[in-house]
């Protein structure tokens, strides 16, 4: 709402938005590479539906939304993900939503960000790095600082993120717990939002005297650090290349992960069906339950699976810092002529926890543009760029790191068909299984860039 006011000409002085975006397409309803967010979207609006329902005293509708938020699993698998009849009955933008698959202007119109010279306030950005919105948390304030409308909002623009999901801010996750700075409890937020409208409300410039522009959590090391920008101005961005002898399937095969270009061309293949979907394990989850939990979750379950590439790193003998946006080039094809391919960038722990920190998904139909989708051709190579989001991690000593690659994230994202068609309306049979090739070496640099800091 604080965003949206930005554009219906309320008189603001300034914004402190929390956990949430500028640009609707690609956080929660899509993702930056054009894969729609179904679990945001079926939790969402069915938990939405139910109190409605609840305001409205409808039992029937009660009923029937009750049982899905008790149970969401069937609902989610559904196939044609789109016949969600109560959704229908209840919400007239639940088809907006499937209609528009590509960023067009429907979505455009709606975006905040894409007319950041519009913005004339100071904002206070509070993010998680499980959280949904953590790329566009990251992007916005950086956005606004070289384009919003006025110096004043310019320089006003403010930046905290924490180890934390949409709903949970304490630091701590059944694997992975990031010790007791890590709770914004400690960290006294609403003391900082005092700070940052004492300045911009009040006109006590000495406020935020000593406040830095950026405030992140480093990861692994498990400390706050102050920045005075974002990306962080010393960030080195260093390929980590894929290599092996081509049989990266799960976590026991061959692929490997180095600084290093390959000596020699390889290829792995793996086959990716839409109805036997990697599981979504962890990461970020808008509504997690029992069965989808959000943030730092052990991956090792889908490392089992033979549709998981997994590339894997020289036990690392010093820290590495990771800061800012990893971004990952495959190159790939497909039989079909649409298909998925995803990214996963892990900490592998000494006892052989593997740590989800941050994750992308790119729809091949935009491949080269959000707004205008093109087929594959089947069998054909391409070179692909997958946005992995942002994070901020030391990988210690002892540690691995690790990229998992493959074409399904579930129920995170929804399942691509490989038909080419529209995904949101195809059944169970009209789905079909895709062959898809991952190609690295001298000719195929298929690299992870990581965001390096070396002080």
């Amino acid at each position: 709402m604080q965003w949206a006011s930005l554009t219906g000409g309320a008189r603001l002085k300034a914004i402190a938005p929390c956990v949430t975006t500028t640009d609707y397409y690609t956080t929660p309803w899509y993702s930056d590479g054009g894969a729609m967010s179904w679990h945001t979207i079926q939790s969402w609006s069915t938990t939405m539906a139910l109190v409605e329902a609840l305001r409205r005293g409808d039992g029937e509708l009660i009923f029937g939304l009750g049982a899905m938020v008790a149970e969401p699993e069937p609902h989610l698998a559904a196939l044609p993900p789109s016949h969600q009849p109560l959704l229908e009955k209840m919400w007239p933008w639940w088809s907006d939503i499937q209609h528009h698959p590509a960023r067009d202007q429907y979505w455009q119109d709606l975006s905040v960000i894409d007319h950041a010279e519009q913005v004339t306030v100071p904002a206070l950005h509070i993010g998680g790095w499980f959280d949904i919105f953590a790329a566009n948390t990251a992007r916005s304030f950086t956005e606004l600082r070289a384009r919003a409308g006025t110096e004043e909002a310019r320089n006003g623009q403010r930046l905290i993120i924490g180890p934390w999901d949409h709903l949970n801010s304490t630091g701590v996750y059944p694997d992975r717990r990031f010790g007791m700075l890590a709770d914004a409890i400690t960290q006294d937020i609403t003391g900082e939002h005092v700070k940052f409208f004492d300045r911009w409300l009040r006109g006590n410039a000495a406020a935020e005297e000593a406040a830095a522009p950026v405030k992140i959590f480093v990861m692994g090391i498990d400390q706050w650090r102050n920045e005075q920008d974002w990306p962080l101005p010393d960030t080195s961005y260093e390929p980590w290349y894929l290599d092996g002898a081509g049989r990266a399937n799960s976590s026991a095969g061959d692929g490997l992960l180095g600084p290093q270009p390959p000596a020699a061309e390889a290829t792995d293949t793996y086959l990716y069906d839409p109805l036997r979907p990697v599981p979504t394990l962890g990461g970020r989850i808008m509504l997690p339950t029992q069965a989808n939990a959000a943030g730092a979750v052990d991956q090792r379950k889908a490392e089992e699976r033979d549709d998981v590439l997994c590339f894997t790193s020289a036990v690392l003998t010093e820290p590495l810092e990771v800061t800012g946006h990893v971004s990952l080039t495959l190159f790939a094809s497909s039989s079909a002529p649409d298909t998925d391919f995803t990214g996963k960038l892990v900490d592998v722990f000494p006892d052989g926890r593997a740590i989800y920190l941050t994750d992308g998904i790119l729809r091949t139909r935009y491949r080269n543009s959000l707004a205008e989708p093109e087929p594959l051709t089947p069998g054909q190579p391409y070179e692909l760029s997958l946005d992995l989001s942002v994070t901020s991690n030391v990988f210690l000593p002892g540690h691995r790191i690790r990229l998992e690659v493959s074409s399904s994230n579930f129920p995170r994202y929804d399942r691509n068909s490989n038909t080419g068609g529209v995904i949101t309306a195809e059944s169970a049979d009209q789905v079909t299984v895709a062959v898809n090739r991952i190609l690295h070496g001298p000719e195929h640099p298929s690299r992870l860039i990581l965001p390096v800091i070396r002080r």
